[in-house]
């Protein structure tokens, strides 16, 4: 199933899924603490993948040049592990019928920023897909 922009930023569309700067790769961590005021992301039952699981989990993957996390307020603000570029995490959620999930980046000074956020049923699943630069971000779901 092809992947549908939940974004109307065509900045994003621009680039292409997948795309890796080595720089952004070398730059951020998951080490890399975010801004005052964000989230604190700590693991939850998740494992860095390169592949998505299939629905009906929740599956986060940093396709831009940056790391990502994703921070589920309904759950006391737990968050998955910071993603590196090219790669995915999977959570298995339940319980929640109207999730909402939070999406930052990390600029390669380790500075989060807010790129959306997106209302989903964990009974069916959702797969998140980060786009783009700091500056030009996006996100697509798959």
């Amino acid at each position: 199933m092809p992947a549908t922009p939940r974004s109307v930023r065509t900045t994003g569309l621009l680039l292409a899924a997948g795309l890796i700067s080595a720089v952004g790769l070398a730059a951020t961590t998951a080490t890399a603490a975010p801004a005052p005021g964000t989230p604190n992301v700590v693991a939850a039952r998740a494992t860095p993948t390169s592949k998505p699981s299939p629905a009906p989990y929740f599956s986060l993957c940093s396709g831009g040049t940056y790391s990502s996390y994703a921070v589920f307020e309904k759950r006391g603000n737990m968050s998955t592990t910071i993603v590196p570029p090219g790669q995915c995490v999977t959570l298995d959620l339940t319980g929640q019928r109207n999730e909402k999930v939070t999406l930052f980046g990390l600029r390669p000074n380790g500075q989060a920023f807010k790129i959306a956020t997106d209302y989903f049923d964990d009974a069916d699943g959702e797969h998140i897909r980060t786009l783009g630069t700091p500056d030009r971000n996006d996100w697509t779901t798959f």
